[in-house]
């Protein structure tokens, strides 16, 4: 599993609209967060898509936190922009499994139960955690 850079930049833009409280433009988060302008548009709007932000239009319209950031995951993030966590494409389409489908395959559990684990980790890191405490999870 590989984090896109799609991935790295919508978790920048929903880490500073949680340090940043005011409704902020597009432009002011693009420059803020080093995302690219083009970029950082398409990904507002996958967020507010799902939530994670909102989006206000007009002259002084702009972004905000859709929900507290107790309330958003690192997993949220994620699947808004690359989609649900798979280790295998046989998790999400069982006609691109590598295995002979008539045996069945070895690996379908095993590749299961760690993307189902991946999940539930990212699931509680929530956008209020004190990074520094990480080391505490096991993981």
């Amino acid at each position: 599993m590989l984090i896109t850079q799609e991935t790295d930049y919508a978790i920048r833009i929903v880490d500073y609209l949680v340090q940043n409280k005011d409704l902020t433009n597009a432009s002011e988060i693009s420059e803020a967060t080093i995302v690219p302008p083009r970029f950082a548009k398409n990904i507002l709007q996958k967020l507010a898509g799902k939530g994670i932000i909102r989006s206000y239009k007009g002259v002084h319209g702009g972004y905000k936190l859709g929900k507290q950031p107790k309330e958003i995951s690192l997993y949220d993030v994620l699947k808004a922009t690359q989609g649900p966590i798979v280790l295998s494409r046989c998790l999400y389409d069982d006609s691109r499994c590598v295995c002979d489908l008539n045996v069945g395959c070895q690996y379908y559990e095993i590749f299961k139960q760690l993307s189902n684990e991946i999940e539930d980790k990212l699931c509680r890191i929530k956008f209020t955690t004190n990074l520094s405490i990480l080391s505490n999870i096991e993981f």
